[in-house]
């Protein structure tokens, strides 16, 4: 069990890092659904199926499928090759990020004081009921906002192509006049 944690947790800085340095977009996309996956593969280790599936279905799923249909929709999915990876600001921001994680984590440590929390005994979740709670007053209003984005994705990939050899065969002949003479 160990062992898994620690394979999927270099997975998913491995994915995460490849995420932030690759140039190409397409690579850069498969490395987050790495990443994705091997958070997934963490969950199922902390016994969370239900969220397990979730991150399998909604981020790896939707979210992977919707960044690939957005790569398909750019002209220039590979980087400027003359550009340095590293910026000179990464020491400062690696920086930040540690004083940002000390300045949220030492108080949660510093209060519980290292005991683990005491268990709720009454608390029996089901998959059934958070559907419910989370699904019951919002499903006509999601299902309009489904029917929408996915309006707007088809609007966008036909705006992206742009017309069809059809409509370019029906076009009018530059040589011949648009208005005739009366």
């Amino acid at each position: 069990m160990i062992v898994a944690f620690y394979l999927l947790a270099l997975i998913a800085v491995l994915g995460a890092g490849l995420a932030i340095t690759l140039r190409n977009v397409v690579h850069a996309v498969f490395s987050v659904l790495l990443f994705f996956s091997a958070l997934a593969g963490l969950f199922l280790l902390l016994l969370a199926e239900f969220i397990a599936a979730v991150q399998v279905l909604v981020y790896i799923g939707s979210v992977g499928i919707l960044m690939l249909f957005a790569i398909m929709l750019t002209t220039n999915v590979v980087g400027d090759p003359n550009r340095p990876v590293q910026s000179r600001g990464w020491v400062w921001g690696g920086l930040a990020v540690v004083a940002l994680l000390a300045g949220v984590l030492l108080p949660i440590i510093s209060r519980t004081g290292g005991q683990s929390p005491t268990p709720l005994s009454d608390f029996n979740p089901s998959v059934k009921q958070l559907g419910l709670v989370l699904m019951d007053p919002y499903f006509a209003s999601l299902g309009v906002i489904a029917l929408l984005l996915t309006a707007g994705l088809i609007g966008a990939v036909v705006a992206a192509t742009g017309a069809s050899e059809a409509d370019q065969a029906k076009t009018v002949p530059e040589n011949r006049p648009r208005f005739p003479n009366n």
